[in-house]
């Protein structure tokens, strides 16, 4: 349990550090959208492909953590990725972090982590049924034309 805990913040911290770098990298960089010419200026960019490689290292981790641990150990600790994204722009001094903002992060983990304790996933059945297949089927594509009903 203490290694997917320990795997878990180091997922966390990769993927914050990941976020934090290609935002970085990818500041002053000027597109109207999307071309192949973009991606070659970011890879040209220490700090873009810094944060590609933590991304990679925070998936690594985040895997490792949940084949040591459950969902609902691991999940909550994953989801403090916000708080050191905050931490990593308080350090650095180019955005001031409001009270608030930390507030709705620590909330939001706490959140996860109750909702995964008391809902208390376990190991289950390796497939699903086809009626539970077809039901989930439905259910999502109803949510889908409904949102598509209500979009302008």
């Amino acid at each position: 349990m203490e290694k997917a805990i320990l795997l878990g913040v180091a997922a966390s911290i990769c993927t914050a550090t990941s976020s934090v770098c290609q935002r970085k990298g990818a500041r002053s960089t000027q597109t109207a959208g999307f071309d192949v010419r973009l991606v070659v200026r970011l890879a040209r960019r220490p700090a873009w492909l810094l944060g590609i490689a933590a991304m990679i290292g925070g998936f690594i981790f985040q895997l490792t953590a949940l084949r040591s641990g459950g969902l609902a150990l691991v999940q909550p600790i994953l989801a403090a990725e916000l708080l050191f994204v905050f931490g990593y722009l308080a350090v650095a001094g180019s955005r001031s972090v409001k009270r608030r903002d930390w507030l709705a992060a620590a909330a939001m983990s706490a959140g996860i982590g109750l909702y995964l304790r008391l809902a208390s996933p376990y190991g289950g059945r390796l497939h699903a049924p086809g009626h539970s297949w077809l039901l989930a089927g439905l259910a999502t594509a109803g949510v889908v034309l409904a949102a598509l009903a209500v979009a302008p």
